[in-house]
């Protein structure tokens, strides 16, 4: 047997990568916080758990769930009757396992969750790999395609965190088995691409676009195909599939399917937030963000070299199917936007990224923290991003003082990632690059989901060895849900006090607040309180301690 030694290099590197990050994760995972959503998320996973329990008669599972629920439920958090529409392809897998493996200590099931979901951002960046592989044939730029995937510091950070990341890997997934399935309507593509576009609505219910887009992109196909019946039988299937996988994995459907359909659509707007967002060291209400908004948190904390690679890479493919479209004539033998199926994955991500971009600038989007809510687009950020790459290295390929000089800027530039998660860690999911000065990077929101509190509490049990120490908030965050990243027995000793400061010893302040801080004094700190630290990675203030003078 011959071995092929340039594709087992291959393996290697890629294992090589893998068993990394992988060390790394295993190494770190519990210097990670606990944000402030995941009780809420993990109430919703029981709640869920108990409507199934209930309907099949699981006695024994009722009973387990209604004590978990009293359990979990504190006043800050929502009502989980009313706000019941979340998806739950994450938040049940994750309550049924708890009780499965029998897990107990809640600091032990956040953990848990938190591997579990960077498992699965793991194996979306494989699935990404396949991708780029399929469309360049080129182990150099799929390799470092998913670097840049995997390693962008905020999406490595957040991918702990099962809400925002693991959309972006579930859409991952989807888009893969797309293209699979506009390039042959299998039954097997068709119904994996109807189970993953059900996952990817139940984790985003604006996702119910991706079927319109498969039917638009089967229109256009169709025109020099010439097999549109067959195309629209299988699109028929694939969408009645999707319907049925959506119904059985969403149990908010069962009762009343139309109904509770269409009560979504009217719960997006509905149940979303009004708060105000500070914003290039303004507020703003967050139904009122500038055109800007998502632009520029895109470009502050996505690292600077990506930046430039997918800003190159979208404008010369836009430029490039300008082009193509004005050429397109009636009885040309060319008469197509794309020539291969290369050029069809091109399309595909494009149509795909401007669709999306779309739709979040003309609805106006209530976007809050940042680009979190959008971090699925670092799939096509990176994929233009590679798709310039690719651009350079055939202009480059003759000329091989160039080509070595740009090699050794791409290493480099690469390197700074993988050295900003380890100076960020485990603040990751904070990161933000060099392209303002320190003042107006902390003119921006930082901590929303209050992961600084473990930290923070870390901070003063080595400062005080008091039996009990009262903590005050100075911000809008839930502190007293970091309390549980740590063990019992730490935990046990503080007392959080909300925003009542006469009773407190510390306060805890980060920049995060609901209200307009420069006018409603709601979280100024009292005068007789001193700042003792600061937490700061960078230029970014993460949080500060007061003290009781």
């Amino acid at each position: 047997m011959k071995l092929n030694f340039n594709k087992q290099k291959n393996t290697y590197l890629l294992l090589l990568f893998y068993g990394v990050v992988l060390s790394f994760v295993y190494l770190n995972i519990r210097d990670f916080g606990i944000h402030i959503e995941e009780k809420f998320h993990r109430l919703n996973g029981h709640y869920w758990l108990n409507y199934i329990a209930t309907v099949f008669h699981f006695e024994n599972l009722i009973e387990i769930t209604k004590i978990k629920i009293n359990e979990i439920s504190d006043y800050s958090l929502s009502n989980v009757s009313y706000y019941n529409k979340y998806g739950i392809i994450f938040d049940l897998p994750m309550s049924f396992f708890e009780i499965l493996f029998k897990i107990d200590d809640v600091n032990k099931i956040y953990y848990f969750k938190h591997l579990f979901s960077f498992l699965i951002f793991l194996l979306s960046s494989l699935v990404f790999y396949r991708i780029l592989q399929d469309r360049y044939e080129n182990f150099f730029l799929s390799f470092i395609g998913i670097s840049l995937y995997v390693c962008s510091p905020r999406i490595f950070g957040d991918s702990f965190f099962y809400k925002d990341v693991l959309f972006l890997s579930f859409l991952t997934f989807t888009i893969y088995f797309f293209l699979k399935c506009i390039r042959n309507m299998s039954f097997n593509n068709v119904f994996l691409l109807s189970l993953f576009t059900a996952f990817s609505v139940n984790l985003r219910f604006f996702s119910i676009i991706i079927p319109f887009i498969l039917f638009f992109v089967i229109i256009i196909k169709s025109f020099y195909l010439k097999n549109f019946k067959y195309m629209l039988k299988r699109f028929s299937s694939y969408f009645l599939l999707f319907f049925i996988i959506l119904f059985i994995t969403w149990p908010y459907l069962w009762s009343n399917p139309i109904i509770n359909f269409f009560e979504i659509f009217s719960s997006l707007n509905k149940d979303l937030i009004d708060v105000k967002i500070l914003f290039n060291e303004n507020y703003f209400s967050n139904r009122a963000l500038p055109d800007t908004y998502l632009v520029s948190w895109i470009i502050i904390s996505s690292p600077i070299f990506q930046n430039f690679l997918f800003f190159f890479g979208f404008i010369l493919y836009s430029l490039r199917i300008c082009n193509r479209f004005f050429k397109i004539q009636s009885y040309s033998v060319y008469n197509d936007l794309w020539r291969g199926k290369r050029e069809e994955t091109d399309f595909v991500l494009f149509i795909f990224i401007t669709i999306f971009y779309l739709l979040f600038l003309v609805f106006n989007a209530p976007l809050y923290n940042g680009w979190r809510l959008v971090y699925f687009l670092n799939i096509f950020f990176i994929y233009f991003a590679i798709y310039f790459l690719n651009y350079l290295k055939i202009k480059l390929r003759k000329k091989k003082t160039y080509e070595n000089l740009f090699f050794i800027i791409l290493i480099f530039s690469i390197s700074l990632n993988y050295y900003s998660i380890v100076k960020y860690h485990p603040f990751q999911s904070l990161y933000f690059n060099n392209f303002f000065s320190e003042r107006k990077i902390n003119g921006f929101e930082g901590d929303y989901h209050g992961i600084g509190a473990k930290d923070f509490f870390e901070r003063i049990i080595e400062i005080d060895d008091d039996k009990i120490i009262n903590v005050a908030v100075a911000s809008h965050t839930p502190l007293h849900r970091g309390l549980e990243a740590l063990d019992v027995k730490i935990r046990d000793k503080f007392n959080v006090v909300g925003q009542e400061y006469h009773l407190a010893k510390y306060i805890y302040k980060n920049n995060i607040s609901e209200v307009n801080s420069y006018i409603n004094k709601k979280y100024e700190v009292p005068a007789n309180f001193s700042k003792i630290y600061e937490k700061k990675i960078g230029k970014l203030i993460i949080y500060e301690v007061f003290q009781k003078d």
